[in-house]
């Protein structure tokens, strides 16, 4: 009883701890890139947002899939870091200096290698259940964002954002040093557990995908200006993701170990209903009050709000797949989403223009939800017959 006393206390404590510093971190990025939208306007917006993707992209190409080693098998109290961090931080250097070569922005580059260094190093602290050093690293390093990101925009303009915000993550430097020192190289840690990391790396890709291929054909489609009002609409969807990525985050590694949360994936599901009637109800008042220049994005939010309903059980079936390294059924899900996505912007985007491609986002979704629905009851109904 003691036992079981302690665990919801250490789990509520741990959740606490994740959800606090996961509010006041997304609020103060909430409050970064609506102040970006109110000073550079729709255009802009859209243009930076553009280079966001093709970043956000080639970190992903460069992270291997080994974020999702780390939560893993760290959590399991395997000695790999030092092993795992090595490739990845090589090959984010190359493809930096690759895309300085082919864009002439520095701060594509500093975003790309940050973005290696801030993904390995979250997995790591979260693996290890380090809550109180994921509220430090994660407030501190969006103080800085904002510091340096604001202020490189008045000295180079518009290409100083990026720069800034690649910047920030070279903070969590400290924890990959830490990591080296600490565990041995040793590439046959690696052998028995490459075709985790491969399917991982597929995983990775294919949601990096679906989280930035859309802005990659609006842009062309519609161009910047509408990209903005669109990528306004996101930002917006990304608050109302607070809860359900705060509850993933926890029950992430509690998959990993064998630790049921059924009833606190419950819970978010049905919390995600409510937050998008919120989204529906709030976007016709707050949206013409504070951003006056981007009105198309309204709707936009109203239809992206509904997608916060399956993308949150997504979350959860994710959590349960990935685990249980039945990483697989993500990968066929994930590239039901892609599908979906790509299929969906271009034919609703040519009929019902840039509102037709945020009613792809909701069918994506969906689709990805009523997928692992089904892998998820055959899978339990083969655990039964067995």
């Amino acid at each position: 009883m003691w036992d079981k006393i302690s665990d919801i206390s250490s789990g509520l404590k741990g959740i606490t701890i994740i959800g606090s510093s996961d509010i006041v971190g997304s609020l103060i990025g909430a409050v970064f890139w609506f102040y970006l939208a109110s000073l550079l306007g729709a255009e802009q917006y859209g243009q930076i947002s553009y280079f966001l993707s093709i970043a956000s992209i080639a970190s992903t190409i460069s992270l291997l899939g080994t974020e999702n080693a780390v939560s893993v098998y760290v959590a399991k109290s395997v000695k790999l870091e030092s092993t795992i961090y090595l490739i990845p931080i090589i090959v984010g250097l190359i493809t930096g200096i690759i895309l300085y070569f082919l864009f002439s922005d520095l701060g594509l580059s500093a975003y790309v290698l940050g973005s290696v260094i801030i993904g390995l190093a979250l997995s790591e602290i979260l693996a290890k259940g380090l809550f109180q050093s994921y509220a430090k690293y994660l407030v501190l390093q969006k103080i800085l964002m904002v510091v340096l990101s604001i202020g490189l925009y008045q000295i180079i303009g518009i290409d100083g954002i990026l720069f800034g915000i690649g910047l920030s993550f070279f903070l969590y430097l400290i924890r990959i040093y830490k990591g080296f020192r600490e565990t041995k190289i040793d590439f046959s840690l690696i052998r028995p557990r490459f075709k985790f990391l491969a399917n991982s790396y597929v995983l990775n890709l294919v949601g990096t995908f679906n989280g930035s291929l859309d802005k990659l054909i609006i842009a062309p489609l519609v161009g910047f200006a509408l990209l903005g009002n669109y990528q306004l609409g996101i930002q917006f969807i990304s608050i109302m993701h607070i809860l359900p990525a705060i509850v993933y985050k926890y029950i992430l590694p509690q998959d990993a170990s064998g630790k049921s949360n059924k009833k606190l994936k419950q819970l978010t599901v049905l919390s995600s209903v409510g937050i998008a009637i919120l989204g529906i109800v709030l976007a016709p008042v707050v949206i013409p009050q504070l951003f006056p220049k981007f009105i198309e994005a309204v709707t936009i939010i109203q239809i992206m709000s509904i997608s916060l309903i399956p993308s949150t059980m997504n979350l959860m079936y994710e959590s349960k797949f990935l685990g249980n390294e039945k990483i697989r059924f993500l990968l066929m899900g994930s590239g039901v989403y892609l599908v979906i996505l790509i299929s969906s912007i271009i034919t609703l985007g040519i009929t019902f223009g840039i509102n037709g491609m945020a009613m792809a986002m909701v069918l994506s979704a969906s689709a990805e939800t009523i997928f692992y629905y089904f892998v998820n009851r055959i899978k339990e109904i083969a655990v039964n017959e067995d």
